[in-house]
């Protein structure tokens, strides 16, 4: 297939906006009228509220509401519905919100939040996943069991479960029976802060009692949408979200998180558009966090390498509210065996509530925490078994017409992992490893891994097409673009598509969920598979309808017309040569009739026969589509302080197609820095009031420029999946997920020790080599 845009290194379409300040952030908004809101935030990690006193914070200068949820009996959720807009009767988490101020200024709302007194009687808090499930644990949600939830997220009455998914694969007694050699060890994944460059940001303004207007920094806005109309029983026709230029996602802006409160507040002062912006602490102690998982991992198989059986459990510190978590929980669940493949399965994940910030999507969703666990283990079975891990994973690997844990046959257009692993293995072993010398010692490790994007059966996303007269096309979608290029690449399929210039393609740069098609959320790397397909969808729509309008024209038949772009041709009248761009808008015939109608088309794309999970046995068709990796890494250790320089990082990627190499590349690069960053710097750290004492940018240690790996090997596999645009599939999280246990295999691979928890820290490890720091 020639082509003329996919596969080729365009330039960002959105490169100009952002250089040059155009491109607008929910920061830049002002309204007429504004009026700014600043939240009072708990200073107990668990307490209960035994007053709120704002009567000094009223008299302050420019105040213009102070507003608390006492009373209040709202809940919202989208799959559990446990969290109120402020606290209620008792705050769950330190930096949970209590009472908001809002005032004419945002200085004026931060010094009257000051005077609000609350009278707390602090309550036993716990952190652990662990801890909050051992008997005699704190109580964080004594009403867990009475929440409406969809189906499929179980609750354990009484305790601080509120999700519990199981999967069975077999019989699980008989596998270990069968089993000759077993290994098994527990686990540890901190809990992380996503760190966008943007923290979040909300303006919410009713018009009136059944009308409201809410601009976000939202990977979201029609789920924004529902929760809002659930909240206060209006229809989602009168409430228009917007959702404009994201500085960063990574998933944590996926949830509703502060435009619920934002609504309930601003709802006290109608007719005022109210502006909330997270600070940078607060975008640490009272948005979402990731990951935050403890677990346990045991593994069976022959002499011969043959994985047989597979145990595992993995508790999650799902924080203060369960709804964005939860699917967190389902989703690791999926992955939890890695991509191989196990006659016998048990795995059971759950949803604990702790009194941290809640757990909500973040890049990789649930998949890093469980494959961090089967990727190491595979390393320590391959050493026991005597065998290389490349040769014990290779004989394991989830291929054509194997079938993984929760049921589904492997086809081909799922990708091959052995040529994945083929190029990384190649990559770290090209040359010899460093000989160890007096100061350091050195090593490499792999890890293989597998994605699906996580969604409810009928996600799905739309696209609406408009021709313009000088050939130029507007195409309306409701991707959010926060920095993964999703604009440009879904600019190059339609210009693909349609066969004109990348430069007649303007694609929608802001959503407006009154104006814009559905798009379920930006999330789980399947924009590109998902809107690209609608669009492909819109295209060709508009393509046919140019063909009829044009046979009408000429009284052809539709079959001796060919469709060029910015012409179309006859295949048995060379002379027949007609400019499209002259159809835009119908088209007057010589003989002074109108012909056609407008090229306005639309695209819809829906990926079938996913299904929920089965509720017993975990089971079913869950899964879209999946896309295979493998990654590694070279690690240089110091033998005299235990540090650990990452010196190498390689990624081999089963994409299908590339559709722009520069925009993926930067993408590997990207995910594998995080990855990186959660193996090695990055945790939130709680002191012993339950606070998070690391909540900036000085302390949270995300990986520096001057930290970056000397060498970055970023390798493309093509096995076309013929259900993606172009043969292309999701890849956007993925580079996240293989790094923890490539690191830790090459730290092994170095020093003999084998470590499972992350961030490694250099004194454990230093302790662990014999020596002291």
């Amino acid at each position: 297939m020639d082509l003329q845009c996919i596969g080729k290194s365009i330039l960002r379409t959105d490169a100009y906006d952002k250089v040059t300040g155009k491109a607008q952030f929910v920061a830049d908004i002002k309204l007429p009228r504004m009026l700014y809101a600043r939240i009072l935030r708990a200073e107990y990690a668990h307490a209960k509220i035994l007053s709120i006193d704002t009567s000094e914070a009223e008299k302050m200068p420019g105040v213009m509401k102070v507003v608390t949820a006492q009373g209040c009996d709202i809940l919202f959720g989208a799959c559990i519905k446990d969290q109120p807009p402020l606290a209620t009767d008792k705050v769950r988490h330190a930096g949970e919100g209590v009472a908001a101020v809002i005032a004419e200024t945002e200085r004026q709302a931060e010094e009257a939040t000051k005077k609000i007194k609350v009278n707390y009687e602090p309550l036993p808090y716990v952190i652990d996943p662990l801890e909050a499930i051992a008997e005699g644990a704190p109580i964080i949600h004594e009403r867990n069991h009475e929440y409406f939830r969809v189906p499929g997220f179980p609750p354990v009455k009484g305790t601080n479960i509120f999700h519990h998914y199981k999967l069975r694969k077999g019989d699980i007694e008989k596998g270990f029976k069968e089993a000759e050699i077993t290994v098994e060890e527990n686990f540890y994944y901190p809990l992380l802060s996503h760190v966008q460059m943007e923290p979040h940001g909300c303006i919410s303004y009713w018009d009136s009692p059944e009308s409201v207007r809410i601009i976000a920094s939202t990977q979201a806005p029609f789920i924004v949408r529902e929760i809002v109309a659930q909240m206060f029983h209006i229809p989602m026709a009168n409430i228009k979200v917007e959702a404009l230029y994201l500085g960063g996602g990574f998933g944590g802006k996926s949830d509703v998180v502060i435009e619920p409160m934002c609504a309930y507040i601003s709802r006290f002062v109608p007719g005022y558009p109210v502006k909330l912006i997270l600070t940078r602490k607060e975008a640490f102690t009272s948005s979402l966090v990731g990951r935050g998982m403890r677990g346990k991992i045991k593994v069976g198989a022959k002499k011969d390498g043959k994985l047989v059986a597979i145990e595992a459990s993995l508790y999650y510190a799902d924080g203060a509210y369960g709804d964005t978590g939860c699917n967190v929980v389902t989703a690791s669940g999926f992955v939890a065996t890695g991509p191989y493949e196990y006659e016998h399965c048990k795995i059971d994940c759950y949803g604990v509530y702790t009194n941290t910030p809640p757990v909500g999507a973040y890049r990789g969703y649930g998949h890093p925490e469980a494959q961090f666990m089967s990727e190491r283990i595979m390393n320590i079975l391959a050493e026991k078994l005597g065998m290389s891990q490349q040769e014990l994973m290779r004989k394991n690997f989830l291929c054509d017409g194997k079938v993984n844990a929760i049921g589904q046959i492997i086809r081909p257009g799922n990708g091959n992992l052995y040529k994945c692993l083929d190029e990384v293995e190649q990559a770290l072993y090209e040359v010899p490893k460093p000989q160890e010398d007096e100061n350091f010692v050195y090593g490499r490790g792999l890890a293989a891994f597998m994605k699906t994007p996580m969604m409810i059966p009928h996600a799905s996303s739309g696209a609406i097409l408009r021709m313009c007269e000088d050939g130029s096309f507007n195409i309306s979608i409701s991707g959010i673009e926060m920095g993964q290029g999703c604009q440009t690449v879904l600019s190059q399929i339609a210009a693909e598509t349609l066969k004109v210039p990348l430069e007649k393609i303007h694609i929608s740069k802001h959503v407006d969920t009154q104006h814009s098609p559905y798009e379920w959320q930006t999330v789980g790397s399947i924009t590109t598979y998902r809107a690209g397909n609608a669009i492909i969808q819109a295209c060709e729509k508009a393509i046919q309808k140019m063909l009829e309008t044009v046979a009408a024209i000429y009284h052809r038949h539709i079959g001796d017309l060919k469709y060029e772009g910015e012409f179309i041709t006859s295949k048995s009248d060379l002379n027949l040569r007609f400019e499209t761009k002259k159809l835009a808008q119908a088209y007057l015939s010589p003989d002074g009739h109108g012909v056609g109608e407008q090229i306005v088309t639309g695209g819809s794309y829906l990926i079938r026969n996913v299904q929920f999970p089965h509720p017993e046995t975990g089971q079913g068709n869950c899964a879209g589509t999946w896309t295979f990796a493998c990654e590694g890494a070279e690690v240089k250790i110091n033998k005299h302080t235990g540090d650990v320089d990452i010196t190498h990082l390689a990624v081999a990627i089963d994409l299908g197609r590339t559709l722009n190499p520069s925009l993926a590349r930067i993408q590997m690069i990207g995910g594998m820095m995080m990855g990186y960053g959660a193996t090695l710097t990055e945790e939130l750290i709680f002191d012993d009031r339950g606070k998070i004492k690391n909540a900036n940018l000085n302390q949270y240690k995300i990986p520096k420029l001057s930290q970056m790996p000397e060498k970055f090997t970023v390798k493309f596999v093509e096995t076309p999946d013929e259900a993606g645009p172009f043969g292309a599939r999701c890849i956007a999280e993925h580079p996240v997920i293989g790094i923890p246990p490539a690191v830790l295999n090459a730290i092994k691979d170095a020093t003999g020790v084998d470590l499972f928890e992350i961030p490694v820290k250099a004194k454990v490890l230093l302790e662990k080599m014999g020596g002291k720091k």
